[in-house]
């Protein structure tokens, strides 16, 4: 795993980080391709207003590497394997992962 210079995961939850080395790294793994976390907490101006990067909540993971067949095929495994805590987005230029957990009423 790879953080790219100008990202900082520092204030990420918990479950994002243990996600990256335990799911997310093994995936792209599978397809030889070193994992590249791009974008995380870092105080630039994100497109959301509310984004969740300024929560800590989500991080953004290099694509280019994968053609669209594997990153087709890599957006349905991180969706699978994440499950439903998740939300996964393949955005223009990388995957978009955020920790979004759902509430089961009691």
């Amino acid at each position: 795993m790879y953080i790219k210079s100008s990202a900082s995961i520092e204030g990420c939850r918990t479950e994002i980080l243990i996600a990256a080395i335990t799911i997310i790294e093994p995936i792209f793994n599978e397809f030889h391709v070193g994992l590249v976390i791009t974008s995380g907490t870092e105080k630039y101006k994100h497109k959301a207003k509310r984004s969740a990067h300024y929560r800590g909540d989500a991080i953004d993971l290099r694509s280019r590497e994968l053609s669209e067949e594997q990153q087709i095929a890599v957006l349905g495994l991180l969706i699978n394997d994440l499950g439903p805590n998740f939300v996964v987005l393949l955005e223009s230029n990388h995957f978009h992962v955020e920790f979004s957990p759902v509430y089961e009423p009691t």
